[in-house]
């Protein structure tokens, strides 16, 4: 029997931490998909208040935050890293989810820290459409070797791009957020943000 994790594929699509565990191990880019911040991050310093746990996800890929606003630029990103290769380039798609408490409890989590083992993330609706938005990016770019998990969050970004706002707006998380912060998160521009860069030999 063979282990779950999606290998045939060139692009894959998983949740949370414990997804990119799963799916990232052999990938070359790793994207946190995290549309909109958590309270807690939200009020914190850091790159639009995002935060990925990057000691549990795996090393090696070179990871980069990826939102409704920067899909070209990953793909891009992508495009530059096959190039660079001479050879195709394994791409993880992570949406980040929703996590109700601070793992591990809140010192931890005030200071960035994670724990060994990672929590597994609810549905977020804004992260499923980001990360069905980076996957047609990439499609469009003809890096379309999908997993069936890639292309079903996919065509959820497809078949639901024009109401993509107002989903978004509508939805648990940006109820939980506010008005503000979640309008500052879907304003955020089109640039390509690295969390930590490739760990893998050269």
């Amino acid at each position: 029997m063979q282990e779950r994790g999606q290998r045939r594929y060139q692009v894959r699509f998983g949740w949370g931490a414990a997804g990119a565990a799963r799916i990232a191990a052999d990938a070359h880019l790793l994207v946190w998909v995290d549309v909109l911040p958590t309270p807690a991050a939200a009020a914190a310093p850091g790159p639009d208040g995002h935060r990925a746990p990057l000691t549990q996800l795996p090393v090696g890929p070179e990871v980069v935050l990826g939102h409704l606003g920067n899909v070209t630029a990953v793909a891009e990103r992508v495009l530059r890293l096959q190039a660079d290769r001479g050879d195709r380039c394994v791409v993880a798609v992570v949406a980040a989810g929703h996590l109700d408490e601070p793992v591990g409890g809140g010192a931890a989590d005030d200071a960035g820290e994670f724990p060994d083992v990672p929590a597994v993330p609810e549905f977020a609706v804004e992260d499923l459409l980001a990360a069905g938005a980076v996957v047609d990016a990439l499609v469009t770019t003809g890096i379309d070797h999908t997993s069936p998990e890639a292309a079903a969050a996919c065509a959820a970004w497809t078949g639901l791009r024009r109401a993509a706002r107002h989903l978004v707006t509508a939805s648990e998380s940006a109820d939980v957020l506010g008005v503000e912060r979640v309008h500052a998160a879907l304003a955020v521009g089109p640039e390509l943000v690295t969390l930590r860069p490739s760990t893998e030999r050269a």
